[in-house]
């Protein structure tokens, strides 16, 4: 079965399978779900964050820094791709860490003492 997923994959895809560049993308994200964690966020409260820590503010600048590196990374290497295409492969991942980081139920609401970072 792993020859006919290698087959199956896009060249980006295999690329990829090996690249340092993803592997700091994905530690990144989990550093930051794990901070989420500790701050006691729950899912719920993602799509809105009213005051965001600075350390959350510098895990998500990280974040799409090292995404825009992968991005011009692969098509430095030649490959043809698009950010739908590696937001498509790395979503699946990104969901694996949501599901090992989970985050207080929407029932539960985020402490704020305003006093994170300080």
């Amino acid at each position: 079965m792993g020859v006919l997923y290698l087959y199956n994959m896009k060249p980006f895809e295999k690329f990829l399978e090996h690249s340092s560049f993803l592997r700091e993308l994905l530690d990144n994200y989990l550093e930051l779900r794990i901070h989420l964690q500790e701050e006691g966020y729950s899912q719920e409260e993602l799509e809105r964050v009213i005051r965001p820590t600075m350390t959350m503010m510098r895990l998500r600048e990280e974040f799409i820094s090292k995404k825009n590196a992968l991005f011009k990374q692969i098509k430095d290497y030649g490959f043809e791709i698009n950010q739908g295409e590696l937001t498509e492969y790395i979503q699946p991942l990104l969901n694996k860490i949501d599901e090992i980081t989970p985050l207080k139920d929407g029932d539960n609401k985020r402490r704020n003492q305003r006093d994170e970072d300080y």
